[in-house]
């Protein structure tokens, strides 16, 4: 099968350094949708799916495995990257090879709390994400992306790790949410137009379950609130 993915990240090899700016304190909202990127002096962004907590504590972020670039790598949210990184890649991630749709696609990204305020609530849209759970067909399902914003379609597929619905995504939306009113059920992978329907989501529960095993970052993974 084979699909887009909306991603947009540069693969450079070396970046420009972003000289950070002190701060007194967490001044940079990350919540569903925010865009990131570790290449700040390069265009390119994909969007957080949603912010929480672990068992150990830590602030983390879920996020679309196939913008994963390395674990320790820096990423900064697009527009602020002069006050610093929000957070750091880690090693807890899955990714599908290009042009497919057949493993979990996610990553874990560590916050940074000096930095970083989080949130349930979107800045650019009225999504919300208060809880995790399970899609069912015909559900009315909206996705959540820094490129596209808010986009809804009906829910015409479930099927093993994936949901699938009629709905706007583009570059730069990978990792974003998709929502059930303000359920969680999933994150943003991308599309295919060789199938119906054409929009394609990674389930949340799986991917949380899969994390869970790991007993890394964002194991016990619990939403912000």
């Amino acid at each position: 099968m084979k699909m887009t993915l909306v991603a947009v990240l540069a693969a450079l090899a070396v970046t420009l350094g972003v000289t950070p700016v002190a701060q007194a304190g967490p001044t940079i909202h990350v919540g569903p949708g925010t865009a990131y990127t570790p290449f700040p002096d390069v265009e390119g962004y994909c969007s957080i799916g949603a912010v929480g907590t672990d068992n150990a504590g830590r602030l983390v972020a879920l996020t679309v495995g196939h913008c994963h670039q390395g674990a320790g790598t820096a990423v900064y949210k697009v527009g602020d990257a002069a006050k610093g990184p929000i957070g750091w890649e880690t090693d807890v991630y899955s990714r599908n090879t290009d042009g497919t749709f057949t493993a979990l696609d996610y990553a874990v990204i560590r916050l940074n709390p000096d930095v970083v305020v989080p949130g349930k609530y979107s800045d650019t849209t009225d999504v919300v994400v208060s809880t995790v759970g399970d899609a069912s067909l015909s559900n009315m399902g909206c996705n959540h992306g820094a490129t596209t914003g808010k986009n809804c379609g009906i829910i015409g597929k479930v099927d093993g790790i994936h949901i699938q619905n009629w709905a706007v995504m583009w570059q730069g939306d990978s990792g974003g949410p998709i929502v059930v009113g303000e359920t969680l059920v999933g994150l943003n992978i991308g599309m295919d137009f060789g199938t119906q329907p054409t929009t394609f989501y990674g389930k949340i529960t799986p991917i949380l379950a899969d994390i869970n095993a790991k007993g890394s970052y964002g194991a016990g993974f619990t939403l912000v609130q």
